[in-house]
């Protein structure tokens, strides 16, 4: 028998002359780019991600998995912590380019002032927030960077002038951002 390349392809061209078309060929091909979409799209439990068992459980306990780069740590909520006071100033910071955040600074009887990041002031007026012009204030916010001396505290929600006005989600995202 001869193998030789020529002869062998040849001999397929003789035996599917007239039995494969070329809209045949097309449609197998389809089908082919169809499979390999769908299969990529398949969640890791399925596919088992590139490792036997898919290496996301031992035991029925989920396994932490690595951070996605090296020097990324994971997420830790930060803590929501309550502050109240009178507002001392109040400052719209950020106008110049183009993203103006409201912050108040309050004086909560410790001597040292504390700032407080509120919100734009087109939301502040589209909620109904009351001005915070020597207004005595209360809330639950976040501090973000807590390692920072002095950092800004995030507010969640503030009372001012008898209305709570609601800034933020359970984690700290801006509802002004939250598409409706």
């Amino acid at each position: 028998m001869d193998f030789r390349p020529e002869y062998v392809v040849s001999r397929i061209r003789q035996m599917v002359e007239g039995i494969v078309s070329p809209q045949l060929v097309l449609g197998l091909g389809a089908v082919l780019i169809l499979g390999m979409v769908v299969a990529a799209m398949l969640p890791d439990r399925f596919t088992g991600g590139g490792k036997a068992g898919g290496g996301v459980t031992a035991g029925g306990q989920a396994l932490p998995l690595p951070a996605a780069l090296p020097g990324l740590s994971p997420f830790t909520p930060a803590t929501p912590l309550q502050f109240s006071g009178r507002v001392t100033q109040i400052a719209s910071i950020g106008n110049d380019v183009g993203w103006g955040q409201v912050h108040i600074w309050i004086d909560n009887g410790t001597g040292v002032l504390q700032e407080i990041s509120v919100a734009p002031q087109a939301y502040l007026t589209q909620v109904g927030c009351p001005s915070f012009d020597g207004a005595r204030v209360s809330g639950v916010g976040f501090i973000f960077d807590p390692g920072r001396p002095n950092a800004e505290l995030y507010a969640k929600s503030i009372l001012v002038g008898g209305r709570t006005c609601k800034l933020r989600d359970d984690e700290g995202l801006a509802l002004w951002m939250v598409v409706q």
